[in-house]
């Protein structure tokens, strides 16, 4: 779990990066359609990332043996420090989710509103658009008191753009890449850049066609909001951030002037990024056939003899196909042969999954090694003297 977490920020980073630029940089000179939509080459990234790689097939006799022996096995059992910190953040970060979420929801009241429908909370302090798979749009207990109709109208109108673009659904997705990779600053900051460029983009949808009237009611209602948003930290949009207010009332005084070439060299620049996450996904050098003996465990860890075969004096060899990752991990395990069928099987794959390679190195960085075979041979009589005991026949 934790390699996988590891392998994914190099590309997760510097789409955050790009991304992120955009935003703060030249967010004028797109769309707010168009800037919010880019965010999708986040997944679009990741998804590209964790293509599986190309099976190598392997003649036979390019196997590395090991004979597994009825001696004392070491056991990992402990889990490595880095996945007890990432999953202790990760508890902490869906524990906050929890109470913040049960919090409000038990102070909802409902109003005569549908299509989300709208309640009233005594816990919130500015309007919003709150849970995934039945959204609600909430307001404050003194909306009533606090806005005037023109200007309730044209919040309602908001959050319920919010609910149309599905924001509910990418917030949630939002909220799961938080989780995962909390440790990673860029993602705290590129989620307050996406929310951004969101609300932008539902500004945009509710003032199309305004008059400037409307957008000068608008404008003062956000500031408004604002006015009474409270300062804890949520996982809502927040209104008191300063620098994401002046963005919002310069899009509204000033409407996007679509730059053409700002735009082209946005869509080049992602389908690049896009391209060469695919293309280092899939460009590991082919193996050597003479290569594959060379693959010698740094750290290998028996196999536990099944007392079942013991008891009934079973013997038995079981082939494996894997590949070895960046790290020397090993990775995509899967039996090729066994003998007898089915009961050496587990034994092999849950020591296989411990065993650590030295990782190949080929101009400067490592490289996935991928199709390997190793056969396991299971002798209940002591394994054969070798000179080493990590080296293949």
């Amino acid at each position: 779990m934790i390699e996988w977490i590891l392998t994914q920020q190099a590309p997760l980073s510097v789409s955050l990066i790009v991304l992120v630029s955009l935003e703060s940089r030249f967010a004028e000179k797109l769309s707010a359609n168009f800037m919010y939509r880019l965010w999708l080459l986040v997944p679009a990234i990741l998804i590209l990332n964790n293509i599986p790689a190309g099976i190598i097939s392997l003649p036979a006799e390019n196997i590395s043996y090991f004979v597994v022996g009825t001696e004392p096995t070491l056991k990992q059992s402990d889990i490595s420090w880095l996945l007890t910190i990432w999953f202790g953040g990760a508890v902490a970060l869906i524990s906050y989710i929890l109470y913040f979420h049960f919090r409000i929801f038990r102070t909802l009241v409902p109003t005569d509103h549908k299509r989300p429908q709208v309640y009233t909370s005594a816990k919130i302090s500015s309007p919003m658009l709150f849970g995934t798979l039945n959204p609600r749009i909430l307001v404050p207990a003194q909306f009533s008191s606090q806005f005037n109709l023109q200007e309730q109208a044209l919040i309602l109108k908001h959050e319920n753009m919010h609910w149309r673009h599905y924001d509910h659904i990418w917030n949630f997705l939002a909220l799961c890449l938080l989780i995962t990779f909390w440790f990673n600053p860029l993602l705290w900051l590129a989620v307050k850049s996406f929310r951004t460029s969101q609300e932008i983009a539902c500004d945009a949808a509710v003032l199309k066609r305004s008059s400037p009237d409307e957008k000068y009611t608008y404008a003062k209602a956000l500031v408004q909001c604002a006015e009474h948003s409270s300062r804890h930290i949520t996982l809502y949009p927040t209104l008191r951030d300063k620098s994401t207010m002046l963005k919002r009332l310069h899009a509204i005084k000033n409407p996007t002037t679509i730059n053409k070439a700002t735009i082209i060299a946005s869509v080049l620049v992602a389908g690049a990024l896009c391209t060469n996450t695919a293309l280092a996904k899939f460009s590991t050098p082919p193996i050597e056939h003479d290569e594959v003996n060379k693959a010698a465990p740094v750290k290998r860890v028996n196999p536990v003899y099944p007392q079942q075969a013991m008891n009934n004096e079973m013997e038995g060899e079981v082939v494996l196909q894997f590949d070895i990752t960046e790290s020397g991990a090993t990775d995509n395990i899967t039996v090729v042969q066994s003998s007898p069928e089915g009961v050496f099987d587990k034994s092999a794959v849950n020591a296989l999954k411990q065993w650590k390679y030295k990782p190949r190195i080929q101009g400067g960085a490592a490289q996935r090694q991928n199709g390997l075979l190793v056969q396991l041979d299971f002798r209940l009589g002591p394994p054969e003297p070798t000179e080493d005991d990590n080296t293949a026949k």
